[in-house]
C-alpha cells in the first residue's frame, strides 16, 4: 500500500514538471508564418549551427531585421531586411525551412528584450549581466568570397528600346555592346542583383559613341524597384568610353541598381554598369 502511495506522488511529481517544462517551452515557442517555405532575395545576415531560440533572438535584438527563414535540419539560420511589401513571388518552396515575422512580438515582454531600448539601424541590443540592455554595434560584416561585379548577366530593364539596342547589353560583360533607349523624359536602366548585396562601389563604363548624352544621372540602390535611395549623381556630360566609379564612404545594402537620367528629353545608352558587392553572411 505503502508502494502504491509512493509511486503515485511520484507520478503526480513528473506530471507537474512535465506541465511546468511545456509551460516553459510555450512562453518561447514561436509560430512560423509559413512552414516548408523561404523568403529569397531580402536576406543580409546568416547564422549557421545556432539553437532554436537563440535564431529568434538574433532577429528580434536587430532593429533592421523584419523576418528570418530558418532551417530545422542544417540549424541555418537567413535574417531578412524588410520588403516593401510581401508578394509571394518572393517566397520559394524549401523542405525543412520556416519563415517568420517578428514584428508580431515586438514589444511584448515575454520575447522583446530591447522594450525601452530601441536601438537605430546598424546596432544590437544586448543585455548585461545587471539585467541591463544597452546598444552596441552589429558584429562588423565580412565577405565571404573575393569582391565581384554581381550585375554581371542578371535581369535587367530600361524605360524603352531604340533600334533593339536591349538592356542586357549593360550587364553582358562587353564593352562593345550597349542599350540604348528612346528620346524622352527620366529614361532609365536597372538591374536586380537577385538578392540582398552589400554594395561597395558601382561603375559605369559610357558608350563608345555620343557619350556626351550621359548627363545628370541619378544611382539610386533598394530592395525593391519602388523604394530606392540615391547612391550618387553625376551631372557630366561623360567622354566616349569613360569609366566612371561611384564609392561612398559606407556600404550600401541593396538588391536593385537603377540609372535615371533626370535632365531631359534624352536617350540613356551604357556600354557596361559594374556592381562590386558581396553577400553578407
Amino acid at each position: 500500500m505503502r508502494l502504491s502511495i509512493y509511486q503515485g506522488l511520484l507520478l503526480l511529481y513528473k506530471l507537474f514538471q512535465t506541465s511546468a517544462e511545456q509551460s516553459t517551452s510555450e512562453t518561447f515557442r514561436i509560430n512560423p508564418d509559413k512552414r516548408d517555405v523561404k523568403l529569397r532575395g531580402f536576406t543580409y545576415r546568416t547564422f549557421e549551427n545556432i539553437s532554436s531560440r537563440a535564431y529568434f533572438k538574433k532577429c528580434i535584438r536587430r532593429k533592421r531585421c523584419h523576418s528570418y527563414n530558418y532551417n530545422r535540419v542544417s540549424l541555418r539560420c537567413e535574417l531578412n531586411l524588410k520588403p516593401m511589401y510581401i508578394s509571394e513571388d518572393y517566397f520559394k518552396n524549401v523542405v525543412g525551412y520556416v519563415y517568420a515575422e517578428v514584428h508580431h512580438y515586438r514589444g511584448d515582454p515575454l520575447f522583446d528584450p530591447c522594450i525601452g531600448n530601441p536601438c537605430d539601424e546598424g546596432e544590437v541590443c544586448e543585455s548585461l549581466k545587471n539585467e541591463k540592455v544597452v546598444c552596441i554595434l552589429e558584429d562588423c560584416k565580412t565577405p565571404t568570397e573575393a569582391f565581384q561585379n554581381v550585375a554581371f548577366g542578371k535581369m535587367c530593364g530600361q524605360g524603352s528600346t531604340y533600334n533593339n539596342e536591349h538592356a542586357e547589353y549593360a550587364d553582358d560583360g562587353l564593352t562593345n555592346t550597349a542599350p540604348h533607349t528612346q528620346q524622352d523624359q527620366s529614361q532609365y536602366w536597372w538591374v536586380d542583383l537577385g538578392n540582398i548585396y552589400n554594395i561597395m562601389r558601382i561603375e559605369v563604363i559610357n558608350r563608345f559613341t555620343s557619350g556626351s548624352r550621359l548627363h545628370d544621372l541619378d544611382i539610386t540602390v533598394g530592395t525593391h524597384l519602388d523604394d530606392m535611395s540615391i547612391f550618387a549623381h553625376y551631372t557630366g556630360p561623360a567622354a566616349d568610353n569613360e569609366h566612371l566609379v561611384f564609392q561612398r564612404s559606407l556600404y550600401t545594402d541593396g538588391r536593385y541598381v537603377k540609372l535615371t537620367i533626370t535632365q531631359g528629353p534624352e536617350m540613356l545608352h551604357v556600354s557596361e554598369v559594374i556592381v562590386i558587392a558581396y553577400l553578407v553572411r
